[in-house]
């Protein structure tokens, strides 16, 4: 390897140990936060491209016969960048599973999420409220078969 190479794989080593830190960091926001945080679209996609690099390197490193045990180190930080991705974008889910009439109706929230999970919460909602009519609310009497309002007389939604 030529000393311009030792420099471009150090410098791509010190930007994925920060988005992995950074990666870490929103994950442990996002835990903590009660509400649902803004979506690091830019975080997430380099953090993508970041595995996609590591898996082509432990690939090469795989096929040129390199030493099992700077194989075992790249399969670590792989699993590592892995979970982290993993664990931050279902706790989102979650929230968004959990919160899903409380996100629908608000704007402000709605934007925080990204398309796919705008698409997600929309799914959840509309599967939520049907089964909630088809078990539970075509069963009541008027005036009180609405997933968010507790009665007719209800202006705004109290439920949610």
């Amino acid at each position: 390897m030529s000393s311009w190479e030792d420099e471009d794989s150090a410098a791509a080593s010190a930007a994925a140990t920060t988005d992995v830190e950074l990666l870490k960091r929103a994950w442990r926001n996002e835990k903590a936060a009660p509400e649902i945080l803004h979506f690091d679209s830019a975080l997430v996609s380099r953090a993508r491209e970041q595995i996609q690099l590591l898996e082509e390197t432990l690939d090469d490193f795989t096929d040129n016969g390199v030493d099992d045990l700077v194989v075992s180190l790249y399969q670590m930080d792989l699993d590592r960048t892995l979970f982290l991705l993993r664990s931050y974008l279902r706790l989102r889910l979650q929230k968004i599973e959990k919160y899903m009439f409380h996100i629908a109706n608000s704007e402000d929230l709605l934007s925080r999420l990204s398309q796919q999970e705008q698409r997600f919460a929309k799914s959840c909602k509309e599967i939520m409220e049907k089964h909630l009519e088809q078990s539970v609310l075509s069963k009541l009497p008027y005036g009180y078969d609405s997933v968010t309002r507790q009665s007719l007389s209800s202006t705004e939604d109290d439920m949610a």
